[in-house]
């Protein structure tokens, strides 16, 4: 990188917040020459025993406009562990959320503007993904729905989100979900269940309906 553009960065960071989380935090371990690159506007909250491992770099609060106030918050709750393992690019106005014991594993994947991404449990999301404007992503509820007998009918369950995957403008991934390598998820679809590799997938809830291969 030209010593422009590293300064070009640089000028965009909140640098008592990189300071603080790369070099004085023991809730972000992190690999050599791996960091938590703070832009202005990184909204980060870490409770009680929460840990972020970087095996790569996490951007936060990215590509934010000159002049613009917008955030990107991340949160970990107590307990909770965010695993990244491939580069990520949270972009201003996205939220990720770690909740209480649960574990985010995030692969190389660009968040974009107005995305949720929540962990009540286990949450997976491979390499190479592209997460549009206004994608949800939960593995859970988060709210307890009790059948006639007590008990609760929509237990928080493993998501899994393969690798070089795209997931459309408004499109949701809700709890259980299992999305193979390869998928195109359409605008504005809900997948609940399995979406095979090498798809399109369309509707509400999501069906594959053609084979594809996209290209980043």
């Amino acid at each position: 990188m030209e010593l422009k553009s590293k300064l070009e960065i640089l000028s965009k960071l909140d640098m008592l917040k990189f300071i603080h989380y790369n070099f004085f935090s023991k809730k972000v371990v992190r690999d050599k020459k791996c960091y938590l690159i703070t832009f202005r506007g990184s909204v980060i909250e870490l409770q009680k025993n929460a840990r972020i491992f970087l095996h790569a770099n996490y951007l936060l609060c990215k590509d934010k406009l000159k002049g613009s106030k917008a955030q990107a918050e991340l949160l970990v709750r107590e307990g909770g562990e965010l695993i990244v393992e491939g580069s990520v690019s949270q972009i201003y106005g996205a939220t990720i959320q770690v909740h209480k014991n649960a574990k985010m594993y995030l692969g190389q994947c660009i968040v974009n503007v107005g995305a949720v991404i929540i962990a009540g449990k286990e949450l997976h999301i491979g390499q190479v993904c592209l997460i549009s404007r206004d994608v949800y992503i939960y593995d859970s509820d988060h709210h307890k729905i009790l059948d006639s007998e007590g008990n609760v009918a929509n237990e928080a369950k493993p998501t899994f989100i393969g690798n070089h995957v795209w997931l459309g403008i408004g499109s949701k991934v809700l709890r259980g979900a299992k999305i193979g390598d390869g998928v195109m998820i359409a605008a504005g679809s809900a997948v609940m269940g399995k979406i095979k590799e090498n798809t399109m997938a369309l509707g509400y809830p999501a069906r594959s309906f053609k084979s594809v291969h996209w290209e980043a």
